[in-house]
């Protein structure tokens, strides 16, 4: 009776261990394909900011946001500063003062490229640039 029970117990912890192990397989090939999913929306969103086609007057993402320091211009005769883009996601989230409301990252960057670029971007393209601009840090 103790070899029944003794066998019946490491079956058990055979097919538990091997459970576990195929499931952490899983879920470390679904995590791969997130980050490479990732990876490739955040490329295509790097590629829009550095792009002078996202707009129609020649300028891009870049020209204003420089990466680790802000950037001041002249917007119709009254002086306004330009956030850097390093740490954008977690910076720019918060509550604006300009337009007395939260606005989120990707309202921000639609803002920039409809008024200061004068473009239009589809959904897929906001979302790959909302994506790089979350990535910097």
């Amino acid at each position: 009776m103790k070899k029944l029970i003794l066998a019946v117990f490491l079956i058990l912890a055979f097919f538990l261990t091997a459970g576990i192990l195929f499931s952490s397989n899983a879920n470390a090939n679904m995590k791969n394909k997130m980050i490479s999913k990732n990876l490739k929306l955040i490329n295509k969103g790097k590629k829009l900011f550095y792009s002078k086609n996202v707009g129609t007057n020649g300028f891009s993402c870049a020209s204003c946001h420089v990466f680790s320091a802000g950037t001041y211009i002249n917007l119709h005769g009254r002086g306004m500063v330009i956030r850097p883009i390093k740490n954008a996601g977690k910076n720019m989230a918060k509550f604006d003062k300009m337009h007395h409301m939260n606005m989120s990252v990707k309202m921000k960057d639609k803002m920039c490229v409809k008024f200061a670029l004068k473009g239009h971007i589809s959904k897929n393209g906001l979302n790959a640039l909302t994506a790089y601009v979350n990535s910097l840090k």
